[in-house]
């Protein structure tokens, strides 16, 4: 005798709302994944652009920190202004435009293959702009003998060190009040046969997007010659 089993196949396959809810679930793995990728893209991008800008910004500052120390101002300067320090406030902020000029000696912001880099020559500091019409930061240098009678110096070119400087601030300093820096804003006329004995220096660079902060760079410098020019008052 036959016993005959009849076995029932169940279906093995899945249903449309299996694979819609496998679909969405792998839509939404995905789409977590790219983002996840471009947030950490972006921020890796901003942050090389950030490691640019400050190695363009530290390049200038150092360039404009060691030719203020290097200052020049002879034993026998006397009231001679040709020495003194010279300073323009043009406004505040990330937007500011100060001038400063003041004789140096050596190579820092013109180079050491200017042909009067090792002799006292006078030196200005500003923001301007370049042929194209961006804001870069500028160096005029005119070596400070032996100029015509009628020497203008600003018809002496400029040369721009870096398109990536928009702003420029100074603040100067000579004396301390109840042990603090008292910062002064402009350089008084009778001031300007000295030197200051402490020079605050601020660049505003390029921000890496629109809309955003200007990246600020900042130093404090003393002069060693400022005592020659004194005494203060």
């Amino acid at each position: 005798m036959y016993c005959i089993l009849k076995i029932n196949k169940k279906n093995s396959g899945f249903t449309l709302i299996e694979i819609l809810l496998a679909l969405m679930i792998m839509a939404g793995v995905c789409a977590a994944t790219y983002m996840t990728f471009s947030v950490v893209s972006t921020a890796w991008k901003k942050g090389m652009a950030m490691s640019d800008d400050l190695h363009h910004g530290d390049f200038a500052i150092e360039q404009l920190v060691m030719a203020l120390r290097s200052a020049y101002y002879p034993q026998t300067g006397g009231g001679n202004g040709m020495y003194g320090f010279q300073m323009k406030n043009n406004g505040g902020g990330e937007n500011s435009s100060d001038v400063i000029s003041w004789v140096k000696l050596g190579g820092a912001l013109v180079g050491t293959d200017c042909p009067f880099c090792e002799s006292p020559h006078r030196v200005q500091f500003w923001v301007g702009e370049n042929k194209d019409g961006e804001n870069c930061g500028a160096v005029r240098a005119w070596q400070l003998q032996g100029q015509a009678e009628d020497f203008d110096p600003e018809k002496v070119s400029p040369q721009f060190i870096s398109r990536e400087i928009t702003g420029f601030k100074c603040r100067v300093s000579y004396r301390k009040v109840n042990d603090e820096v008292e910062w002064l804003d402009e350089w008084e006329d009778a001031l300007t046969n000295k030197l200051p004995t402490m020079v605050e220096v601020t660049l505003y660079m390029r921000p890496l997007s629109d809309g955003e902060k200007a990246v600020e760079v900042k130093r404090v410098v003393t002069i060693p010659v400022a005592p020659l020019s004194g005494p203060w008052k």
